[in-house]
């Protein structure tokens, strides 16, 4: 049996905390992968509404206790923050879709397989920014990084002047957004990507754990 992640050792400190959660998976077994993003508005799959689930499980068994919920307003995140809310007991928390949250439009990579992109653009770009977080520039990706930062620090500074400097947030959002901001709190361009269905802890703006699959048992912190 599986040792589901006990989470309850993530315990709110002095500073703000975030809970950073990548949506549920999109695709089906059956189906063709393609890269979506802001124009690409997916609902969850069966396999996504478990994850969610599965977030949300975990979560119900933290000290956690959201002073609000945060997340994009596509289908796929709106639905992983309400189906992982009602699992983690946290229906009266405070919730909210954000722009700053919305997926990178992946110009015209978008709705075409990795095969399909590499096929007419080349291996390069597509390498890069699946090994490294380097943006590719020229296929019209937007917003640009400097204005998803901008919007992310927005986005924050927003939390801590409504619920204050030690708060607690959950994000929901994508892993473009994620591989983006990851640096700012510690993780290198490498480590960045997260996975559809897991989740990243910052306390005090330093990450303590990083694309952690619930189901699993946590790392040690320090």
């Amino acid at each position: 049996m599986t040792e589901t992640c006990d989470t309850s050792r993530f315990e709110a400190k002095a500073g703000l905390t975030l809970v950073l959660v990548r949506h549920g998976n999109t695709f089906g077994p059956e189906d063709r992968v393609v890269w979506v993003g802001a124009r690409s508005d997916m609902p969850l799959v069966h396999k996504g509404k478990d994850q969610a689930q599965q977030l949300g499980k975990a979560f119900a068994a933290t000290r956690i206790k959201p002073d609000t919920l945060i997340y994009g307003p596509l289908q796929r995140t709106t639905e992983t923050a309400e189906i992982l809310a009602e699992h983690a007991g946290w229906q009266s928390v405070p919730r909210q879709a954000s722009e700053a949250l919305r997926e990178i439009d992946y110009g015209v990579w978008e709705g075409k397989s990795n095969d399909e992109i590499i096929a007419q653009f080349g291996p390069d770009e597509i390498t890069r920014w699946q090994k490294d977080s380097i943006w590719p520039d020229g296929f019209d990706w937007h917003p640009k990084p400097d204005r998803i930062a901008q919007a992310w620090k927005e986005m924050i500074d927003e939390i801590v002047a409504t619920h204050g400097p030690d708060a607690t947030a959950v994000i929901v959002t994508s892993n473009g957004i994620l591989r983006l901001i990851a640096e700012q709190y510690g993780i290198a361009p490498r480590q960045a990507k997260v996975l559809t269905g897991h989740f990243c802890v910052i306390e005090a703006g330093k990450a303590l754990c990083w694309n952690h699959n619930p189901a699993e048992p946590c790392p040690p912190l320090t």
